[in-house]
Formats: structure tokens, C-alpha cells, sequence
């Protein structure tokens, strides 16, 4: 009988440890891993700069400190993916966080969830800091996900001689043709009336114009009333209200012959295979977005 309660006391205390490691383990990480405060001093002390105003130098000994952060990072991605989505919303943050940070937090979580708070805080970011490809590059990553990208898009506006070039295509974006990449991929029903209202508010010529094209691609009747509305306000720069009349003359050269082409074919499904084409970044894309919307003026008229 002894023999046998040893073995069964053996048998109870084996199972306990066997319960007690997780939890012993369990606490020794939480003790390792920092709170969401030390976090939060972290990342100011981290992001205590703005790569614009930096040599080279500087820049290569800061982008060590980040490699560190982020490896960090990653290593403890359950602690510092949920402090992220924190602090990416705090928008007194670095504004070089909110970019980088973005970026960090895309690697650390493919929740849909996730992707408003990346986006609004690289709608809050400084364009200055950050590589003008890589900025389009990601934001239209998102784009052609579905994702609300209108505000991040906008936040090139304030930058006229905003361009990138695409080495694989031979391709240079203007600000035009990259606020036009960053919100075609998405629905234009996300973007339609912000983009009306910031023309309507909008001082810089060169802005007005990139949201001009961007309204006289979607083909709407709420776009052709802003571009006509805009056309005809002496307010606004001569050079813009010109570059409105042209847009809007444009759709006087789509004769019959385009239009019997889309007999067959819908003007929405026209607008959805032009959306899905501009998922890829490239000028045979481009050719086919002004193929595209020939045939939706064509299918209007």
C-alpha cells in the first residue's frame, strides 16, 4: 500500500510541475518584457529626430539604433504589436515614428484592423522624412487591398515637386500620377467627395491640378460639376483653371466608334477591371487606365 501512494503522490506532483512551468515561464517573460511606458519612452527616445535634417553620417548611425528597435521588436512581437496600434494613434508621437512605426507594425500583424491606424498615422507623417517611392509604394500597397488610403495619399499634396521614379518600367511619377496610384486601386466612393472638398479649399497650383486629373478620371456627374464649378471661379490661378478647361474638352475627341466597342460591356464593369488594372504600377498600366476611362466617357455619352 506504501509503494503504491508513492507512486500515486509521484504521479500528482509530476502533473503539478508539469502545470506550474507554463505559468513559470509565463512570468518570466512578462517580468522581461517591458510595460507599455517604458515602451512609450522607448520610442521618443528612438525616434528623437527627423532624417531630413541629418547628414549622411547621422543618418547611417540613427538607422542602427532603428535595425536595434526593430529587431527588439519582432523578437517580442506580442508586446510591442499591441503598443504599437497605442501609440501610432497618439498623434504628439515623432513624426518620424508614425512612418516607421507604420511600417513596423505592418510586419508585425496582418489584421485589416490594423490597417486604418497604419494609414492615419502615415497620413501624419512627415513626407520630408521619409523616400518618396517607398511612401507611394506602400500606401498603394494598401490601396489595392481595398483600404481607405485617402488621407495618406493626400499628405503629398503639400509637397509640389513630389516624384518618384520606378527603375523596372523606366517610369516617372509626377504628383499627379502618384495621388492617382494611391487611390484608383481603391472605391472611388472613398475618396470622390474628400477630393472635391479639398479642391474646393486647395491654394497650391500644382495640388489643384493633381486633384483635377484625379476628379476628371473618376467621370462622375459630382466630378464633372467640380471641375466645371472650378473652371468658371476667377478666384482661382489662371494656369489651374485652364488645365480644368482642358480636362473637361477632353471628353469631345471619344467619337462613335469607341462607343460602339462597349456595346457590349458595362460602364461598371469597365470602372472595376480600370480599378483592378491600376493594382499594378507600371506605364503599360497606365496606358490602359486612359483605355479604360476612353471607354467609360464613351459608355457616359
Amino acid at each position: 500500500m506504501l509503494v503504491s501512494y508513492q507512486m500515486r503522490y509521484q504521479q500528482v506532483a509530476s502533473a503539478a510541475r508539469v502545470l506550474l512551468l507554463p505559468l513559470l515561464l509565463v512570468s518570466i517573460v512578462a517580468a522581461q518584457s517591458p510595460a507599455p511606458t517604458a515602451i512609450h519612452a522607448e520610442i521618443q527616445q528612438t525616434y528623437n529626430f527627423q532624417p531630413h535634417t541629418l547628414t549622411t553620417a547621422q543618418i547611417n548611425e540613427k538607422s542602427a539604433v532603428l535595425d536595434q528597435f526593430w529587431k527588439k521588436a519582432k523578437s517580442q512581437s506580442n508586446v510591442y504589436a499591441p503598443a504599437l496600434r497605442q501609440e501610432l494613434t497618439d498623434f504628439t508621437n515623432p513624426p518620424f515614428f508614425l512612418y516607421d512605426g507604420a511600417s513596423l507594425l505592418s510586419t508585425l500583424s496582418n489584421d485589416p484592423a490594423d490597417h486604418k491606424i497604419i494609414l492615419n498615422a502615415v497620413a501624419h507623417s512627415d513626407i520630408r522624412d521619409v523616400q518618396f517611392r517607398d511612401y507611394v509604394l506602400f500606401v498603394h500597397k494598401y490601396a489595392a487591398l481595398g483600404d481607405d488610403t485617402t488621407s495618406a495619399a493626400f499628405n503629398i499634396l503639400a509637397t509640389p515637386k513630389f516624384s518618384i521614379f520606378i527603375p523596372q518600367h523606366v517610369l516617372t511619377l509626377n504628383q499627379d500620377y502618384c495621388l492617382i496610384y494611391m487611390l484608383l486601386p481603391t472605391d472611388q466612393n472613398l475618396w470622390l467627395q474628400p477630393a472635391i472638398a479639398r479642391l474646393h479649399d486647395e491654394q497650391d497650383e500644382t495640388a489643384q491640378k493633381s486633384l483635377l486629373l484625379l476628379l476628371w478620371y473618376a467621370q462622375t456627374p459630382d466630378s464633372d460639376n467640380a471641375l466645371a464649378n472650378f473652371e468658371k471661379d476667377a478666384a482661382k490661378p489662371q494656369a489651374s483653371r485652364a488645365y480644368a478647361k482642358e480636362l473637361i474638352h477632353r471628353k469631345d475627341s471619344v467619337g462613335l466608334t469607341v462607343k460602339a466597342l462597349t456595346v457590349a460591356t458595362s460602364e461598371q464593369s469597365l470602372r472595376d477591371a480600370r480599378r483592378a488594372r491600376m493594382k499594378a504600377v507600371s506605364d503599360e498600366a497606365l496606358y490602359d487606365l486612359d483605355d479604360y476611362t476612353t471607354k467609360i466617357i464613351a459608355k457616359r455619352k
